[in-house]
């Protein structure tokens, strides 16, 4: 396989918010052997958001630089986001009017032609071939348990008004679980992209993947940032987009009705998270909310079992 590697990367405020607290991050590991990009999205009022996402983008590549050399991939990106959480933790412990900060994050690490991805909250990483598009991350929210329990379709779900209402994120909880997909292979032309709930909420994957594969990696992401803009750019946008390889040059028409989303297959031990059957906490910037929550999955539950008939 060709080494040589395609990055495009773009972030933006949007049509609404007033400020952009999603940070994106390139790395490369000093001895050149792997690549990290990194998508975060920060929560938390005027300036805690922004430093949350600001703190986990740069500690991430860092500290799993730090560890790779002495472990697995799997736990070095596990331990590096867990390591910045507790510093987002701290560093609102600290300084009392950030109270309530938080990020998501979504990270791809790649050397030669393997991958790992890691991620915690709802920023997501898809991986896009010719016709056919996956989506490797399952958001933590309550919406996407919704999902998994049955209480929702995937068409219900979209628009849904508890669509930003998180399970996990960085700085809500010092014990925080991180979920690790990998080793997953890197074949020439893949591409993968991580973006922030500003794109997706606003595209399909199937356009996502079509605007991918239509152009370079730069000229896709900035279109793609343009697009989800002219479709209401409600929330901050943030893109990046790692391509290995020649094969699959662009082909410079945006055709989504010739993708198809295909199933990503995940692991039953995903290696380090393994919390994707675990309710951990709702991080809103509200107090109770957690139980709220709680109260309330259990109440859909209940209404759903007094609605169904009795067996027989």
């Amino acid at each position: 396989m060709s080494s040589r590697v395609f990055v495009g990367e773009g972030s933006d405020r949007g049509r609404v918010r007033e400020e952009n607290q999603d940070v994106t991050s390139f790395f490369r590991t000093s001895d050149d052997v792997w690549t990290l990009l990194i998508v975060c999205d920060g929560m938390g009022g005027h300036a805690g958001g922004r430093q949350a996402s600001a703190i986990a983008s740069q500690g991430i590549g860092q500290g799993f630089a730090d560890r790779v050399g002495v472990g697995s991939p799997a736990d070095a990106l596990a331990g590096s986001i867990k390591a910045v959480n507790q510093h987002i933790v701290e560093y609102a412990e600290r300084n009392t009017e950030l109270r309530g900060m938080g990020t998501t994050c979504a990270v791809l690490a790649v050397a030669g032609n393997e991958a790992y991805i890691a991620h915690v909250g709802d920023s997501r990483v898809y991986r896009i071939r010719p016709g056919s598009v996956e989506q490797i991350t399952k958001d933590h929210s309550y919406v996407q348990r919704m999902i998994d329990d049955g209480l929702l379709t995937h068409q219900q779900a979209e628009g849904h008004p508890d669509a930003n209402r998180l399970l996990r994120c960085l700085g809500g909880h010092s014990d925080i679980e991180v979920d690790v997909i990998g080793p997953e292979p890197v074949m020439a032309g893949d591409r993968y992209l991580l973006c922030s709930d500003g794109l997706w909420g606003e595209l399909s994957a199937v356009e996502i993947a079509a605007m991918s594969m239509a152009f370079p990696a730069q000229d896709a992401a900035n279109r793609l940032i343009n697009l989800a803009n002219e479709r209401g750019g409600s929330d901050n946008i943030s893109v990046q987009i790692y391509h290995q390889g020649d094969a699959h040059p662009p082909t410079g028409t945006f055709s989504p009705e010739k993708f198809s989303v295909k199933q990503f297959s995940y692991a039953s031990d995903t290696g380090v998270g393994q919390g994707r059957e675990t309710l951990t906490k709702i991080v809103l910037n509200k107090p109770g909310i957690a139980l709220i929550g709680i109260i309330a999955i259990a109440a859909l539950y209940l209404l759903m079992i007094s609605l169904s008939p009795p067996s027989s």
